[in-house]
Protein backbone atom coordinates (compact mmCIF):
# COMPACT_ATOMS: atom_id res chain seq x y z
CA UNK A 1 0.00 0.00 0.00
CA UNK A 2 1.80 3.00 -1.26
CA UNK A 3 -0.56 5.58 -0.12
CA UNK A 4 -0.44 4.68 3.05
CA UNK A 5 1.86 6.86 5.65
CA UNK A 6 3.51 5.84 8.52
CA UNK A 7 4.52 8.43 10.66
CA UNK A 8 4.75 9.78 14.73
CA UNK A 9 1.23 10.64 16.15
CA UNK A 10 0.54 14.44 16.64
CA UNK A 11 -1.50 15.44 19.79
CA UNK A 12 -4.55 15.89 17.14
CA UNK A 13 -4.41 12.30 16.25
CA UNK A 14 -4.94 10.75 19.26
CA UNK A 15 -9.03 11.30 18.79
CA UNK A 16 -8.49 8.52 15.91
CA UNK A 17 -6.27 6.62 18.03
CA UNK A 18 -8.91 6.37 20.72
CA UNK A 19 -11.07 5.71 17.86
CA UNK A 20 -9.33 2.76 16.39
CA UNK A 21 -9.00 1.72 20.17
CA UNK A 22 -12.29 1.64 20.77
CA UNK A 23 -13.22 -0.22 17.88
CA UNK A 24 -10.55 -2.81 18.38
CA UNK A 25 -11.88 -3.45 21.69
CA UNK A 26 -15.61 -2.45 21.94
CA UNK A 27 -17.02 -3.29 18.47
CA UNK A 28 -14.64 -6.29 17.52
CA UNK A 29 -13.62 -7.70 20.99
CA UNK A 30 -16.86 -7.42 23.18
CA UNK A 31 -15.43 -5.44 25.95
CA UNK A 32 -18.01 -3.56 27.94
CA UNK A 33 -16.78 0.53 28.06
CA UNK A 34 -16.69 2.76 31.49
CA UNK A 35 -16.74 5.50 29.50
CA UNK A 36 -18.63 7.28 26.68
CA UNK A 37 -16.99 7.50 23.24
CA UNK A 38 -16.05 10.77 23.88
CA UNK A 39 -14.59 10.59 27.09
CA UNK A 40 -12.35 7.79 26.15
CA UNK A 41 -11.22 10.37 23.36
CA UNK A 42 -9.99 12.87 25.99
CA UNK A 43 -8.61 10.11 28.27
CA UNK A 44 -6.43 9.25 25.19
CA UNK A 45 -5.37 12.73 24.63
CA UNK A 46 -4.97 13.16 28.02
CA UNK A 47 -2.32 10.41 28.10
CA UNK A 48 -0.64 11.05 25.22
CA UNK A 49 -0.30 14.48 26.86
CA UNK A 50 1.43 13.49 29.96
CA UNK A 51 3.64 10.87 28.78
CA UNK A 52 5.48 12.01 25.58
CA UNK A 53 9.18 10.37 27.77
CA UNK A 54 7.78 6.67 28.12
CA UNK A 55 5.06 6.39 25.29
CA UNK A 56 5.67 6.91 21.49
CA UNK A 57 2.87 6.50 18.75
CA UNK A 58 3.11 5.74 15.55
CA UNK A 59 0.58 6.05 13.07
CA UNK A 60 -0.74 4.70 9.40
CA UNK A 61 -2.34 7.19 7.62
CA UNK A 62 -4.23 6.97 4.52
CA UNK A 63 -5.74 10.11 2.60
CA UNK A 64 -5.92 11.96 5.48
CA UNK A 65 -7.54 9.12 7.90
CA UNK A 66 -5.53 7.72 10.73
CA UNK A 67 -6.43 3.84 9.66
CA UNK A 68 -3.01 1.89 12.11
CA UNK A 69 -1.35 2.44 15.47
CA UNK A 70 1.02 1.36 17.42
CA UNK A 71 2.66 2.49 20.91
CA UNK A 72 6.28 2.01 22.27
CA UNK A 73 6.40 2.13 26.07
CA UNK A 74 9.95 3.08 27.32
CA UNK A 75 11.33 2.39 30.66
CA UNK A 76 14.37 3.57 31.94
CA UNK A 77 16.56 0.97 33.65
CA UNK A 78 18.63 1.93 37.38
CA UNK A 79 22.46 2.21 36.56
CA UNK A 80 24.59 -0.87 37.20
CA UNK A 81 28.15 -0.93 38.55
CA UNK A 82 29.44 -1.89 35.17
CA UNK A 83 27.02 -0.01 32.83
CA UNK A 84 26.24 3.65 34.89
CA UNK A 85 24.75 4.80 31.69
CA UNK A 86 22.29 1.70 31.14
CA UNK A 87 20.07 2.83 28.68
CA UNK A 88 16.03 1.65 28.12
CA UNK A 89 13.71 -0.85 27.57
CA UNK A 90 11.13 -0.71 25.62
CA UNK A 91 7.70 -2.63 24.90
CA UNK A 92 5.84 -2.93 21.34
CA UNK A 93 2.49 -1.94 22.86
CA UNK A 94 -1.50 -1.25 21.36
CA UNK A 95 -0.52 -2.27 17.30
CA UNK A 96 -4.31 -2.55 15.68
CA UNK A 97 -4.72 -1.92 11.83
CA UNK A 98 -8.39 -1.10 10.59
CA UNK A 99 -9.98 -3.90 9.10
CA UNK A 100 -9.40 -1.86 5.27
CA UNK A 101 -5.49 -2.20 5.37
CA UNK A 102 -5.28 -5.40 6.91
CA UNK A 103 -3.15 -8.17 5.11
CA UNK A 104 -1.21 -4.86 3.32
CA UNK A 105 1.76 -5.16 5.43
CA UNK A 106 0.81 -2.06 7.68
CA UNK A 107 1.65 -3.96 10.59
CA UNK A 108 4.71 -4.57 9.87
CA UNK A 109 5.61 -1.63 8.71
CA UNK A 110 4.16 0.39 11.93
CA UNK A 111 6.26 -2.07 14.27
CA UNK A 112 9.34 -1.43 12.42
CA UNK A 113 8.87 2.17 12.43
CA UNK A 114 8.88 1.39 16.71
CA UNK A 115 11.71 -0.70 16.12
CA UNK A 116 13.00 2.44 14.61
CA UNK A 117 12.29 4.72 17.28
CA UNK A 118 13.96 2.37 19.96
CA UNK A 119 16.80 1.92 18.12
CA UNK A 120 17.58 5.91 17.86
CA UNK A 121 17.15 6.06 21.57
CA UNK A 122 19.35 3.26 22.41
CA UNK A 123 16.98 0.70 23.22
CA UNK A 124 18.79 -2.34 25.02
CA UNK A 125 15.77 -4.44 24.45
CA UNK A 126 12.37 -4.61 23.10
CA UNK A 127 9.90 -6.86 24.32
CA UNK A 128 6.11 -7.44 22.86
CA UNK A 129 3.06 -9.12 23.93
CA UNK A 130 1.69 -10.57 21.52
CA UNK A 131 -1.78 -12.13 20.21
CA UNK A 132 -1.95 -15.35 18.65
CA UNK A 133 -2.52 -13.40 15.17
CA UNK A 134 0.74 -11.50 15.63
CA UNK A 135 3.22 -13.83 16.77
CA UNK A 136 4.48 -14.68 13.21
CA UNK A 137 4.98 -10.94 12.28
CA UNK A 138 6.91 -10.21 15.41
CA UNK A 139 9.07 -13.25 15.24
CA UNK A 140 9.50 -12.17 11.45
CA UNK A 141 10.87 -8.99 12.85
CA UNK A 142 13.70 -11.02 15.02
CA UNK A 143 11.64 -11.41 18.44
CA UNK A 144 12.21 -14.49 20.00
CA UNK A 145 11.66 -16.67 23.47
CA UNK A 146 12.73 -14.97 26.38
CA UNK A 147 13.49 -17.88 28.79
CA UNK A 148 13.75 -15.89 32.10
CA UNK A 149 11.18 -13.49 31.51
CA UNK A 150 8.26 -14.07 33.53
CA UNK A 151 5.30 -12.25 34.56
CA UNK A 152 2.88 -12.40 38.02
CA UNK A 153 -0.60 -11.27 37.07
CA UNK A 154 -2.57 -9.24 39.53
CA UNK A 155 -4.38 -10.58 42.53
CA UNK A 156 -8.29 -10.66 42.75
Amino acid sequence: MDDVVIRSSRPDDMSAVADLRWQWSVEEGGATPGVTQDEYREAMSAFAAAHPETHRCVVAERDGRVLGMAWLGLVARPPTPDRPGRRLTADVQTVYVHPDLRGAGVAKRLVTALLEVADELGVERTSVHSSVEGETLYRRLGFGDARLLLQRPPED
